[in-house]
Formats: structure tokens, C-alpha cells, sequence
């Protein structure tokens, strides 16, 4: 992981609780907000850092519509949640 995990898990939580899509774009602005210097992490970063969370289970995929497409989503676009609490992000 390149980003530390609780200012990760922390931006996951700020995202949804203003009714957002935690997604590595919405998210990276959030780690951009609250950085020291300003900077905003690269999106894929924190897309794969996203994966490993969920992978690890700290975080799990939110719930999300169905469009009926055979493409798969864009990493940098799949929405997570920090398990334990009932959210629900918007798309």
C-alpha cells in the first residue's frame, strides 16, 4: 500500500457520509483536502489501494445498480464501504 490505511479508511467514510460514491476519484480528492501539502494522490493509486483493502476486508464493494452491461466497471469507478455501517453511497 502507498497511502496509510486509516487516512484511507477515514476518506472512504467522509465520501459516504456526504452521500457520495467512495471511488478512487472521490476519494482522491478527499486525500488531496485534507493532505499536508496540498497534493492529490495519482487516482490508480489509490484505486489499487482501495482493491487491497477490499481484498483484506477492510472495506467491501458498495451496493451498486445493474445496468445490464457486459463491460466491467473501471477500477478507478468501483464504489466501496467500510463494513459495519449501513450506507448508502449515491452513483
Amino acid at each position: 500500500m502507498v497511502i496509510v490505511e486509516g487516512l484511507l479508511l477515514g476518506a472512504v467514510r467522509v465520501v459516504n457520509a456526504a452521500g457520495k460514491a467512495a471511488h478512487a476519484e472521490n476519494v482522491r480528492v478527499q486525500l488531496g483536502e485534507i493532505a499536508d501539502d496540498g497534493c492529490y494522490f495519482d487516482v490508480w493509486v489509490v484505486a489499487d489501494d482501495l482493491a487491497e483493502l477490499e481484498s483484506r476486508g477492510k472495506l467491501k464493494l458498495a451496493p451498486a445498480f445493474d445496468w445490464g452491461s457486459r463491460e466491467s466497471t473501471p477500477k478507478a469507478r468501483i464504489a466501496y464501504v467500510v463494513p459495519g455501517k449501513k450506507q448508502e453511497p449515491a452513483g
